[in-house]
């Protein structure tokens, strides 16, 4: 009988650690903006703590997503179009449900007639 109870115990225990473990999934990328003729963004993806990114999608209507593998654990990218805040494109991530994880940096943004934004303060890209 108290096999049979420290087996229920240790299986238990285990399950609950697993909960924990990582989870391969997809996450949006929403983007917020300040103002509404933006044209293209220039981004960079990263992982960290051994969490890897496998691939980057679009996910805005009438945009195109143009990307680099860097390495397992960034991607460098443009998406261009009629952009406007909510997502931009999907990650496909080692570790879903740890999103502090990765990262999603802006590096530069342009309106939809080529000029270049002079700040990018009221931008972000967050992982959702």
């Amino acid at each position: 009988m108290m096999k049979r109870l420290a087996v229920a115990v240790g299986l238990a225990v285990l399950g609950l650690s697993c909960k924990d473990g990582p989870s391969a999934g997809e996450l949006a990328v929403d983007l917020t903006t300040p103002n509404s003729d933006d044209g293209a963004i220039q981004f960079v993806a990263n992982g960290s703590n051994g969490a890897t990114i496998s691939a980057l999608s679009q996910a805005c209507s009438g945009c195109k997503l143009f990307i680099v593998k860097v390495s397992d654990t960034q991607y460098k990218g443009v998406i261009t179009g009629n952009l406007s805040a909510g997502t931009l494109f999907r990650a496909s991530l080692s570790d879903a449900k740890h999103p502090a994880n990765y990262s999603v940096s802006i590096i530069a943004v342009s309106n939809r007639t080529f000029g270049m934004r002079a700040a990018l303060s009221g931008y972000s890209l967050a992982l959702k």
